[in-house]
């Protein structure tokens, strides 16, 4: 899923010249001594005695900062030409600050520091400096974590500090039973992020059967559907169409915000609460009435500012309270608001929510299916795997994922090479925002956790 518009186009504006003190304010809010941390709180010291050491220590110094990175601090670390990739470097991983130095390696005009965000996840920046001590290379790598047992997968995500389930599953009975191989917190409602997407597709997939949609209508592309955003369709006009077909397509292969809109739109209301029923959902009033993408972008993101009557509206499980305020989100324009485009929605209850159980149900309904006119599914499902797995060893993997702020998904159907299903869900949600590293770090752990799995 695609972050808020407002978060994409400030990091655009802030890549191409936006000031240091400028972007304070629209993106903190606060100002302050940017002053930063002692020299105790960065965990090993990094020595200042070369120009690489004194480097890398500003480089630490900036991260640690609550000044946002911008060209013109990274303009006195790094040569003109590498300003501008080096910024968008540092402030990609700036989120995920306080990082503690864990081990540092100086060599000749190089330097190697080893560093833990604030969730525990472990990096390396390298960088080198030119004869005039600038940084003219500065590259950030993961350090994946060791996955051996099924452990090992709950000591890393309980490490990281969020509320997580994940669940393996071997598929019984011709997609009608998941047994659990492998999991924790399986039966835990964790935000779903993009996977939701699955009960759209779902839904879909039964107005084609039924004959009420086909494949090739069109949809047609408006300024309102445009305003959440889109990746493969972001450069059609309002007023463009897009058949069924490639609008599904996108919603689940590039996870198109718009697309999506324009899908639960086709289908009219109550179809995606009657797929969350056919699908097994352990609580479809939970999401009834089901919130379109610009609904809940707008409770979530947009102004003005409904996140506190929503969640008193969770809290009541009031459909009504939920109604009210989704029908005044559609009555105005989605509007961001700068000041909360990294706060989590979730921390209100503005997502949509389902269980390692309900994600496993919602994969199955979709392959049963996936016959007859609806037989496109599978391939909807499978055109962007989202894991490099041993093509060998599994012959098909289904995906889809989604990403929030503080809401990490990730969701396969994947079938072994003697012919076995499995379902694979991890979800992650903390209370503040984490930066694409989260996700990396996340799949480092699954493609490890897959060799776990009894083929």
């Amino acid at each position: 899923m695609q972050a808020p518009v407002a978060e994409r186009r400030r990091h655009a504006r802030r890549a191409i010249g936006l000031t240091v003190a400028a972007a304070v304010v629209a993106l903190t809010g606060c100002g302050g001594d940017p002053v930063p941390p002692a020299d105790a709180a960065y965990g090993v010291p990094i020595e200042i005695n070369t120009p690489q050491g004194l480097r890398a220590k500003q480089t630490l110094d900036m991260l640690n900062s609550n000044w946002p990175i911008g060209p013109v601090s990274v303009g006195t670390l790094a040569t003109p030409e590498k300003v501008d990739q080096i910024t968008a470097t540092l402030d990609r991983i700036w989120w995920d600050r306080p990082f503690t130095v864990t081990d540092v390696k100086i060599g000749a005009g190089e330097a190697t520091v080893g560093v833990r965000t604030s969730y525990g996840v472990d990096q390396q920046i390298d960088l080198r400096t030119d004869d005039a001590g600038m940084v003219d290379r500065l590259d950030v790598a993961l350090r994946p974590p060791k996955i051996g047992t099924w452990s090992d997968i709950d000591a890393e995500l309980t490490k990281s500090g969020a509320r997580y389930s994940y669940q393996f599953s071997k598929v019984a009975g011709d997609n009608a039973r998941c047994d659990v191989v492998a999991g924790t917190n399986t039966d835990l409602s964790l935000p779903l992020a993009s996977i939701f997407k699955l009960y759209v597709l779902l839904a879909v997939a039964d107005a084609v059967k039924a004959g009420t949609v086909r494949w090739t209508d069109p949809l047609t592309i408006t300024k309102e559907a445009k305003a959440v955003g889109s990746a493969g369709l972001e450069e059609l006009p309002p007023g463009a169409e897009v058949s069924v077909r490639t609008a599904a397509q996108q919603m689940i292969s590039a996870s198109d915000n718009m697309a999506t809109d324009l899908l639960i739109a086709r289908l009219g209301p109550g179809a995606v609460e009657r797929a969350l029923v056919a699908a097994g959902h352990h609580d479809p009033a939970s999401m009834t009435p089901f919130p379109t993408m610009h609904e809940l972008f707008s409770v979530g993101w947009g102004q003005p500012d409904l996140r506190e009557q929503w969640r008193r509206a969770v809290e009541q499980r009031s459909p009504q309270v939920r109604a009210q305020l989704l029908k005044q989100t559609n009555a105005r324009p989605y509007e961001p608001d700068p000041q909360r485009t990294h706060t989590p929605a979730s921390n209100y209850g503005a997502e949509w929510y389902g269980s390692a159980a309900d994600i496993c149900r919602v994969h199955l309904a979709l392959q049963r299916a996936a016959v007859g006119p609806a037989a496109p599914v599978r391939e909807i499902l499978s055109a962007i795997p989202g894991i490099d797995l041993d093509r060998s060893k599994w012959d098909y993997i289904g995906a889809k994922g989604g990403n929030l702020p503080g809401d990490l998904t990730f969701s396969w159907y994947a079938v072994d090479h003697t012919g076995q299903p499995w379902v694979v869900s991890f979800q992650l949600n903390w209370p503040n925002y984490r930066s694409p590293t989260a996700a990396g770090w996340l799949l480092s752990i699954v493609h490890q956790a897959f060799g776990l799995v009894p083929v």
